[in-house]
C-alpha cells in the first residue's frame, strides 16, 4: 500500500467500492454536504477522490439516467400538488407557503438514490492527455 492510499487520498470507484483509477466525480453541493457530515458530525471522512472505473461505467450511466428520471418525476408531482393545493385552497399565502415545503420535500426525497455527474474533459482540445485518458477509461477510441 503506498503511503498516498494511507493518508485516505486514494481513488475509490463509487459503484463498487473498489480503490481504482476512472473519470472524476464532480464535487457537487450533495458530495460537499455529505463531506461536512462525516468531517464534523460523525469525524469519519476518509478523503477520497471519487471516480468511476471502466468496468463500472455501464452501470454508472444506467443508474444516473434513472436518477435524473425519478428526480424529474419527483419535481413534477411536487409542481402539480403545489400548484392543486394553492388553486383549492381559500388563503393562498399560507397554500403557497405549503406547496413550497411540498415541492422542497418531494426535491430532498429525489436525493435518495442520488447518483453524481463526472467531469468530463474539454472534447475541443483536440488530442490533449485528458480526453485520450477520458476516452480510454469510457472505453471509446
Amino acid at each position: 500500500m503506498n503511503n498516498e492510499n494511507a493518508k485516505g487520498n486514494g481513488k475509490r470507484c463509487i459503484i463498487c467500492g473498489e480503490a481504482k483509477d476512472g473519470l472524476p466525480v464532480k464535487e457537487d453541493f450533495v458530495i460537499n454536504g455529505i463531506r461536512l457530515i462525516k468531517r464534523y458530525v460523525t469525524r469519519n471522512e476518509k478523503g477520497y477522490v471519487l471516480v468511476v472505473c471502466r468496468e463500472c461505467y455501464p452501470k454508472y450511466k444506467k443508474a444516473r439516467e434513472r436518477m435524473i428520471r425519478r428526480q424529474v418525476v419527483y419535481l413534477v408531482l411536487g409542481f402539480l400538488f403545489a400548484g392543486a393545493f394553492i388553486v383549492l385552497s381559500h388563503d393562498k399565502l399560507s397554500a403557497l407557503l405549503y406547496g413550497v415545503i411540498i415541492v422542497l420535500f418531494l426535491y430532498l426525497l429525489s436525493l435518495v438514490n442520488y447518483v453524481p455527474g463526472l467531469v468530463v474533459p474539454n472534447r475541443t482540445a483536440a488530442g490533449s492527455g485528458e480526453q485520450k485518458t477520458a476516452a480510454k477509461v469510457i472505453g471509446k477510441r
